[in-house]
Protein backbone atom coordinates (compact mmCIF):
# COMPACT_ATOMS: atom_id res chain seq x y z
CA UNK A 1 0.00 0.00 0.00
CA UNK A 2 0.99 3.30 -1.08
CA UNK A 3 2.20 5.87 1.99
CA UNK A 4 -0.99 8.38 0.40
CA UNK A 5 -3.33 5.45 1.02
CA UNK A 6 -2.15 4.41 4.37
CA UNK A 7 -2.31 8.40 5.25
CA UNK A 8 -5.86 8.59 3.83
CA UNK A 9 -6.87 5.68 5.56
CA UNK A 10 -5.66 7.29 9.24
CA UNK A 11 -7.18 10.39 8.39
CA UNK A 12 -10.65 8.34 8.14
CA UNK A 13 -9.97 7.16 11.29
CA UNK A 14 -10.16 10.54 12.55
CA UNK A 15 -13.33 11.59 11.11
CA UNK A 16 -16.54 11.58 12.19
CA UNK A 17 -18.72 8.95 11.92
CA UNK A 18 -20.93 10.30 9.11
CA UNK A 19 -22.29 10.13 5.52
CA UNK A 20 -19.70 11.41 3.41
CA UNK A 21 -16.62 9.79 4.94
CA UNK A 22 -15.51 7.68 1.81
CA UNK A 23 -16.43 10.70 -0.44
CA UNK A 24 -13.87 12.75 2.09
CA UNK A 25 -11.58 10.28 2.02
CA UNK A 26 -11.80 9.94 -2.16
CA UNK A 27 -10.90 13.67 -2.23
CA UNK A 28 -8.39 13.78 -0.10
CA UNK A 29 -6.66 10.72 -2.28
CA UNK A 30 -6.93 12.34 -5.64
CA UNK A 31 -6.29 16.15 -4.09
CA UNK A 32 -2.78 14.02 -2.76
CA UNK A 33 -2.14 12.14 -5.80
CA UNK A 34 -2.35 15.25 -8.04
CA UNK A 35 -0.24 17.57 -5.85
CA UNK A 36 2.46 14.45 -5.94
CA UNK A 37 2.31 14.42 -9.58
CA UNK A 38 2.63 18.14 -10.34
CA UNK A 39 5.99 17.68 -7.60
CA UNK A 40 6.99 15.13 -9.91
CA UNK A 41 7.14 16.82 -13.18
CA UNK A 42 8.53 19.89 -11.45
CA UNK A 43 11.73 17.45 -10.18
CA UNK A 44 11.71 16.24 -13.64
CA UNK A 45 11.93 12.66 -12.23
CA UNK A 46 8.99 10.31 -11.18
CA UNK A 47 7.02 10.36 -7.58
CA UNK A 48 9.03 7.72 -5.49
CA UNK A 49 8.74 7.37 -1.56
CA UNK A 50 11.12 10.46 -0.70
CA UNK A 51 8.63 12.94 -2.57
CA UNK A 52 5.68 11.44 -0.65
CA UNK A 53 7.35 11.98 2.46
CA UNK A 54 8.28 15.06 1.93
CA UNK A 55 4.32 15.80 0.91
CA UNK A 56 2.62 14.01 3.33
CA UNK A 57 4.92 16.01 6.04
CA UNK A 58 4.38 19.35 4.80
CA UNK A 59 -0.42 18.23 4.48
CA UNK A 60 0.21 17.95 8.26
CA UNK A 61 -0.49 15.20 10.77
CA UNK A 62 -3.91 12.73 9.93
CA UNK A 63 -5.45 14.29 13.43
CA UNK A 64 -4.98 17.73 12.36
CA UNK A 65 -6.28 17.24 8.65
CA UNK A 66 -9.24 15.53 9.81
CA UNK A 67 -10.35 17.75 12.45
CA UNK A 68 -10.60 20.37 9.34
CA UNK A 69 -13.27 18.34 8.10
CA UNK A 70 -15.25 18.18 11.11
CA UNK A 71 -17.79 21.38 11.09
CA UNK A 72 -19.05 20.77 14.93
CA UNK A 73 -16.09 19.80 17.27
CA UNK A 74 -17.46 21.40 20.22
CA UNK A 75 -20.15 19.66 22.16
CA UNK A 76 -21.56 23.66 22.57
CA UNK A 77 -19.83 25.76 20.72
CA UNK A 78 -18.71 29.40 21.84
CA UNK A 79 -20.84 31.43 19.80
CA UNK A 80 -23.66 29.24 21.50
CA UNK A 81 -22.54 29.21 25.47
CA UNK A 82 -23.51 32.16 26.55
CA UNK A 83 -27.54 31.37 25.93
CA UNK A 84 -26.75 27.68 27.35
CA UNK A 85 -25.29 29.63 30.62
CA UNK A 86 -28.06 31.84 30.46
CA UNK A 87 -30.78 29.57 30.35
CA UNK A 88 -29.01 26.87 32.43
CA UNK A 89 -28.82 30.03 35.39
CA UNK A 90 -32.61 30.68 34.44
CA UNK A 91 -33.68 27.16 34.79
CA UNK A 92 -31.73 25.44 37.15
CA UNK A 93 -32.17 28.27 39.80
CA UNK A 94 -36.24 27.93 39.45
CA UNK A 95 -36.47 24.21 39.37
CA UNK A 96 -33.81 24.21 42.60
CA UNK A 97 -36.27 26.69 44.60
CA UNK A 98 -39.35 24.91 43.73
CA UNK A 99 -38.24 21.81 44.80
CA UNK A 100 -36.51 23.30 48.09
CA UNK A 101 -39.91 24.69 49.13
CA UNK A 102 -41.76 21.14 48.16
CA UNK A 103 -39.38 19.32 49.48
CA UNK A 104 -39.69 21.22 52.91
CA UNK A 105 -43.72 21.08 52.90
CA UNK A 106 -42.66 17.01 53.04
CA UNK A 107 -40.45 17.50 55.86
CA UNK A 108 -42.47 19.03 57.60
CA UNK A 109 -45.42 17.34 57.38
CA UNK A 110 -43.29 14.13 58.49
CA UNK A 111 -41.26 15.51 61.04
CA UNK A 112 -43.71 15.21 64.10
CA UNK A 113 -43.83 11.52 64.04
CA UNK A 114 -39.92 11.00 63.62
CA UNK A 115 -37.16 10.50 65.70
CA UNK A 116 -33.69 12.29 65.16
CA UNK A 117 -32.00 9.92 62.66
CA UNK A 118 -34.80 9.57 60.88
CA UNK A 119 -35.36 13.49 60.79
CA UNK A 120 -31.66 13.74 59.61
CA UNK A 121 -32.31 10.42 56.78
CA UNK A 122 -35.39 12.44 55.16
CA UNK A 123 -33.21 15.87 54.92
CA UNK A 124 -30.51 14.14 53.36
CA UNK A 125 -33.15 12.03 50.71
CA UNK A 126 -34.46 15.25 50.18
CA UNK A 127 -31.03 17.38 49.10
CA UNK A 128 -30.28 14.40 46.97
CA UNK A 129 -33.42 14.57 45.09
CA UNK A 130 -32.96 17.73 44.89
CA UNK A 131 -29.05 17.37 43.74
CA UNK A 132 -30.33 14.61 41.05
CA UNK A 133 -32.91 16.38 39.60
CA UNK A 134 -31.23 19.86 39.17
CA UNK A 135 -28.50 17.16 37.21
CA UNK A 136 -31.15 15.84 35.30
CA UNK A 137 -32.45 19.12 34.33
CA UNK A 138 -28.81 19.73 33.29
CA UNK A 139 -28.62 16.94 31.19
CA UNK A 140 -32.12 17.73 29.43
CA UNK A 141 -30.36 21.51 28.75
CA UNK A 142 -27.86 20.38 27.43
CA UNK A 143 -29.43 17.79 24.94
CA UNK A 144 -31.25 20.46 24.19
CA UNK A 145 -28.37 22.81 22.94
CA UNK A 146 -26.18 19.91 21.88
CA UNK A 147 -29.36 19.19 19.19
CA UNK A 148 -29.33 23.26 18.33
CA UNK A 149 -25.61 23.32 18.04
CA UNK A 150 -25.43 21.01 14.92
CA UNK A 151 -28.43 21.89 13.47
CA UNK A 152 -28.38 25.99 13.96
CA UNK A 153 -26.10 27.76 12.06
CA UNK A 154 -24.23 29.36 15.22
CA UNK A 155 -23.77 32.46 13.53
CA UNK A 156 -27.31 32.93 14.24
CA UNK A 157 -26.72 33.31 17.68
CA UNK A 158 -25.30 36.82 18.92
CA UNK A 159 -25.67 38.55 22.52
CA UNK A 160 -27.04 41.92 22.28
CA UNK A 161 -23.80 43.62 23.73
CA UNK A 162 -21.54 41.95 20.49
CA UNK A 163 -23.78 44.05 18.50
CA UNK A 164 -23.05 47.17 17.57
CA UNK A 165 -25.45 49.90 18.90
CA UNK A 166 -27.60 52.57 15.97
CA UNK A 167 -28.87 55.53 17.11
CA UNK A 168 -30.88 55.64 13.96
CA UNK A 169 -32.43 52.41 14.85
CA UNK A 170 -34.71 54.45 18.12
CA UNK A 171 -36.62 55.64 14.52
CA UNK A 172 -37.71 52.00 12.95
CA UNK A 173 -40.91 50.66 14.45
CA UNK A 174 -40.24 47.33 16.08
CA UNK A 175 -40.54 44.08 13.92
CA UNK A 176 -44.00 42.58 15.11
CA UNK A 177 -42.59 39.02 13.27
CA UNK A 178 -39.18 38.79 14.63
CA UNK A 179 -38.97 36.61 17.63
CA UNK A 180 -36.46 36.70 21.17
CA UNK A 181 -34.01 33.62 20.66
CA UNK A 182 -34.56 33.42 24.21
CA UNK A 183 -37.92 32.15 24.26
CA UNK A 184 -38.10 29.72 22.21
CA UNK A 185 -35.38 28.39 23.76
CA UNK A 186 -36.63 28.78 27.03
CA UNK A 187 -39.85 27.31 25.65
CA UNK A 188 -37.99 24.40 24.53
CA UNK A 189 -36.34 24.07 28.06
CA UNK A 190 -39.28 24.39 29.99
CA UNK A 191 -41.73 21.72 27.42
CA UNK A 192 -38.30 19.04 28.26
CA UNK A 193 -38.95 19.67 31.95
CA UNK A 194 -43.05 19.24 31.74
CA UNK A 195 -41.93 16.06 29.36
CA UNK A 196 -39.80 14.38 31.92
CA UNK A 197 -41.93 15.35 35.24
CA UNK A 198 -45.44 13.81 33.55
CA UNK A 199 -43.63 10.97 32.18
CA UNK A 200 -41.00 9.84 34.05
CA UNK A 201 -41.59 11.22 37.74
CA UNK A 202 -45.78 11.61 38.03
CA UNK A 203 -45.14 10.55 41.70
CA UNK A 204 -43.72 14.40 41.98
CA UNK A 205 -47.24 15.83 41.05
CA UNK A 206 -49.41 16.06 44.48
CA UNK A 207 -51.15 18.26 47.27
CA UNK A 208 -49.69 18.11 50.53
CA UNK A 209 -52.40 18.93 53.50
CA UNK A 210 -51.56 20.12 56.80
CA UNK A 211 -54.15 20.40 60.11
CA UNK A 212 -52.51 20.24 63.17
CA UNK A 213 -49.89 17.43 63.93
CA UNK A 214 -51.32 15.76 60.87
CA UNK A 215 -50.76 15.87 57.49
CA UNK A 216 -51.25 13.84 54.44
CA UNK A 217 -50.19 13.46 50.53
CA UNK A 218 -52.89 13.15 47.77
CA UNK A 219 -51.47 12.51 44.14
CA UNK A 220 -53.03 15.06 41.86
CA UNK A 221 -53.82 13.29 38.76
CA UNK A 222 -56.06 10.46 37.97
CA UNK A 223 -55.44 7.56 35.39
CA UNK A 224 -58.29 9.46 33.27
CA UNK A 225 -55.63 11.98 33.17
CA UNK A 226 -52.34 9.79 31.89
CA UNK A 227 -54.75 7.97 29.03
CA UNK A 228 -54.71 11.31 27.10
CA UNK A 229 -50.85 11.94 28.20
CA UNK A 230 -49.53 9.98 25.11
CA UNK A 231 -51.53 12.74 23.04
CA UNK A 232 -50.47 16.01 25.22
CA UNK A 233 -46.73 14.72 24.53
CA UNK A 234 -47.45 14.88 20.70
CA UNK A 235 -48.46 18.41 21.35
CA UNK A 236 -45.33 19.26 23.16
CA UNK A 237 -42.75 17.18 20.70
CA UNK A 238 -44.35 19.39 17.91
CA UNK A 239 -44.25 22.52 20.18
CA UNK A 240 -40.52 21.75 20.63
CA UNK A 241 -39.83 21.54 16.98
CA UNK A 242 -41.86 24.41 15.97
CA UNK A 243 -39.52 26.85 18.27
CA UNK A 244 -36.45 24.94 16.50
CA UNK A 245 -37.71 26.50 13.32
CA UNK A 246 -38.59 29.64 15.30
CA UNK A 247 -34.65 29.81 16.28
CA UNK A 248 -33.48 28.29 13.14
CA UNK A 249 -35.40 31.17 10.98
CA UNK A 250 -35.73 34.35 14.10
CA UNK A 251 -39.04 35.40 12.97
CA UNK A 252 -42.01 33.68 12.31
CA UNK A 253 -42.79 33.19 8.53
CA UNK A 254 -45.79 31.92 7.30
CA UNK A 255 -45.20 27.85 7.99
CA UNK A 256 -44.77 28.78 11.51
CA UNK A 257 -47.78 30.75 12.42
CA UNK A 258 -49.60 28.28 10.32
CA UNK A 259 -47.87 25.13 12.17
CA UNK A 260 -48.46 26.65 15.46
CA UNK A 261 -52.18 27.50 14.70
CA UNK A 262 -52.33 23.67 14.18
CA UNK A 263 -50.95 22.66 17.61
CA UNK A 264 -53.20 25.66 19.54
CA UNK A 265 -56.11 23.51 17.49
CA UNK A 266 -54.79 20.03 18.89
CA UNK A 267 -54.52 21.24 22.37
CA UNK A 268 -57.70 22.92 22.68
CA UNK A 269 -59.32 19.71 21.46
CA UNK A 270 -57.12 17.43 23.91
CA UNK A 271 -57.93 20.74 26.75
CA UNK A 272 -61.95 20.14 25.97
CA UNK A 273 -62.01 16.31 26.37
CA UNK A 274 -60.36 16.49 29.78
CA UNK A 275 -62.76 19.12 30.50
CA UNK A 276 -66.03 17.00 29.44
CA UNK A 277 -64.57 13.50 30.34
CA UNK A 278 -63.91 11.63 33.74
CA UNK A 279 -62.32 13.97 36.17
CA UNK A 280 -58.16 14.32 35.81
CA UNK A 281 -57.99 15.43 39.51
CA UNK A 282 -57.66 12.79 42.27
CA UNK A 283 -58.81 15.01 44.95
CA UNK A 284 -62.15 13.54 46.13
CA UNK A 285 -64.07 12.87 49.07
CA UNK A 286 -62.78 9.83 49.73
CA UNK A 287 -59.23 10.53 49.21
CA UNK A 288 -59.60 13.60 51.17
CA UNK A 289 -61.41 11.41 54.13
CA UNK A 290 -58.71 8.58 54.06
CA UNK A 291 -56.39 11.04 55.13
CA UNK A 292 -58.11 11.24 58.83
CA UNK A 293 -58.07 14.98 58.65
CA UNK A 294 -61.56 15.58 57.20
CA UNK A 295 -65.01 15.26 58.36
CA UNK A 296 -66.76 13.20 55.69
CA UNK A 297 -68.98 16.22 55.06
CA UNK A 298 -65.80 18.56 55.04
CA UNK A 299 -64.65 16.01 52.95
CA UNK A 300 -66.65 16.46 50.26
CA UNK A 301 -67.41 20.17 50.05
CA UNK A 302 -63.81 20.38 49.61
CA UNK A 303 -63.33 17.79 47.00
CA UNK A 304 -66.19 19.71 45.11
CA UNK A 305 -64.47 23.10 45.21
CA UNK A 306 -61.13 21.12 44.43
CA UNK A 307 -62.82 19.65 41.30
CA UNK A 308 -64.95 22.96 40.11
CA UNK A 309 -61.45 24.53 40.27
CA UNK A 310 -59.59 22.10 37.92
CA UNK A 311 -62.74 22.47 35.68
CA UNK A 312 -62.47 26.25 35.65
CA UNK A 313 -58.81 26.17 35.07
CA UNK A 314 -59.28 23.50 32.00
CA UNK A 315 -61.74 26.29 30.89
CA UNK A 316 -59.81 29.44 31.20
CA UNK A 317 -57.23 27.07 29.85
CA UNK A 318 -59.25 26.63 26.48
CA UNK A 319 -60.37 30.07 26.44
CA UNK A 320 -56.90 31.11 26.15
CA UNK A 321 -55.76 28.96 23.75
CA UNK A 322 -58.88 30.03 21.46
CA UNK A 323 -57.90 33.70 22.10
CA UNK A 324 -54.58 32.72 20.73
CA UNK A 325 -55.84 30.74 17.55
CA UNK A 326 -57.58 34.10 17.01
CA UNK A 327 -54.76 36.67 17.40
CA UNK A 328 -52.85 33.92 15.42
CA UNK A 329 -54.81 34.10 12.31
CA UNK A 330 -55.19 37.65 12.13
CA UNK A 331 -51.18 37.94 12.30
CA UNK A 332 -51.31 35.31 9.57
CA UNK A 333 -53.70 37.53 7.38
CA UNK A 334 -51.76 40.53 7.87
CA UNK A 335 -48.07 38.43 7.54
CA UNK A 336 -49.49 37.16 4.27
CA UNK A 337 -51.27 40.66 2.75
CA UNK A 338 -47.80 42.86 4.00
CA UNK A 339 -45.83 39.73 1.47
CA UNK A 340 -48.72 39.90 -1.13
CA UNK A 341 -48.29 43.69 -1.12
Amino acid sequence: MKLIDRYVTEVGKHLPLVKGRKDIEKELRSTLEDMLEDRAQKAGRPADEEMEIELLKEYGAPQTVAQTYNPHPYLIGPRLFPFFVMVLKIVVSVVTVVLLVLTGFKIASIAPTMAGPEFARAIGEGLAGIVSTAITVFGHIVLVFVILERYVPASEFKMDDEKEWDPASLKKEPESDEVKLWEPILAIVFTFIAISIFNFNPQWLGFYIFSGDTSAFIPALTDAFFRWLPWINIGWVAEIVMNGMLIRSGRWTISTRIFSIAIKIFQSVILYFLLTGPSILAVDGAALQSTGIFEADAAQRVAELAQNGIRIVLGLAIFGTLIEIVKSIYKLITQRNSAEG
